[in-house]
């Protein structure tokens, strides 16, 4: 069994990539698995060659260079690579983030059990509680059982979620960090991330696009990967005094519009849709003019793809900014 590695590449400082490869090269695999790593050097500030070449590590490491455009199409070089060599599982890793030596083999058993997808829980290496800890829509997962729920594993626990459960789930939060998806490959020969959504969402269209082509998915609550603290797009927008956290917001927006136009989904997920966008819209509204006060002007190139999508926003601008100023601060929680 092969399995591939895709790590975006994109960083200012030196030695982060070699920790991921560290990590990538500790797995404990079971026999007859094997593993290959493609690095996308994403054209980095710190280039990927001086940790690639010459490199005595297990597994072997592949460099492909690009011009810029971001982690979504970074990854998509990736499994157009991947595609032309018949990996049976693709596995994600950014270049800052590290595996705990049995995540691949955790991933991998669940796999050949017959499910397809999968995703396990994540900390930030300056954190003191788990991603899935930290989101009440996991905590709610773990402890509700329901026909929609297979039981794999009750101490870790490990579930199973058929696709409505998790579709419902994943539209309504943000589930499962990039770092712990492994894929059977088969899934996603043709299926790939959405670059348009550059600084928010990709992700999240990407892992839902597969359950919606009906990958089977399973959920582990192992702490099986440490999230660092390099470059991140999305995370980098959280500055409130940045026009970036406009941009976060405005892609945010074109998520939920893109979900509800691509996707097939139920009532109840569209109903889940409307309200995002609705909210987006709001926060959108007030960041965008708020910026233009103090000065700043956000990118108006999405801006404009916004107004295309939604021909309403920009006229009602002014109505939302007023209507989101009053109660700015408890608003803002929820973007």
């Amino acid at each position: 069994m092969r399995t591939a590695v895709i790590i975006p590449f994109y960083q200012r400082e030196a030695g982060i990539l070699s920790r991921a490869l560290d990590s990538v090269d500790g797995q404990i695999l079971p026999e007859g698995h094997s593993l290959t790593v493609f690095v996308i050097d994403d054209e980095s500030p710190v280039s990927a060659r001086s940790e690639v070449e010459g490199r005595q590590g297990k597994v072997p490491v592949r460099l492909i260079a690009q011009k810029n455009g971001g982690p979504g199409a970074a990854r998509n070089t990736g499994l157009d690579a991947v595609a032309a060599e018949g990996f049976d599982h693709v596995a994600f890793l950014d270049s800052d983030d590290i595996w705990q030596p049995t995540h691949l083999a955790d991933a991998l058993d669940l796999l050949a059990r017959g499910y397809d997808f999968h995703f396990c829980d994540h900390q930030r290496t300056d954190d003191d509680i788990t991603y899935f800890e930290r989101t009440p829509a996991l905590r709610r997962m773990r402890e509700e059982r329901h026909a929609g729920v297979t039981v794999l594993d009750a101490e870790a626990p490990i579930l199973a979620f058929d696709q409505p459960s998790i579709m419902a789930a994943s539209v309504d939060t943000y589930l499962s960090q990039t770092s712990t998806v492994v894929v059977r490959q088969s899934f996603v020969e043709t299926l790939r991330f959405d670059p348009r959504l550059r600084n928010a969402g990709e992700d999240q269209l990407f892992w839902l696009s597969l359950i919606a082509a009906g990958a089977r998915t399973v959920v582990s609550w192992k702490m099986n990967v440490l999230c660092g603290r390099g470059v991140n797009v999305y995370f980098d927008a959280f500055d409130w005094k940045s026009t970036k956290v406009v941009d976060r917001t405005g892609y945010m927006l074109m998520f939920f519009h893109t979900v509800g136009r691509r996707l097939s989904l139920t009532a109840s997920d569209r109903r889940t849709v409307a309200d995002r966008i609705r909210r987006y819209r709001r926060a959108y509204s007030y960041l965008f003019l708020r910026a233009l006060l103090q000065g700043r002007v956000p990118t108006l190139s999405l801006t404009w793809k916004l107004a295309a999508l939604d021909p309403g926003l920009v006229p009602a601008m002014p109505l939302r900014f007023l209507a989101v100023l009053p109660n700015r601060e408890a608003e803002s929680l929820q973007w």
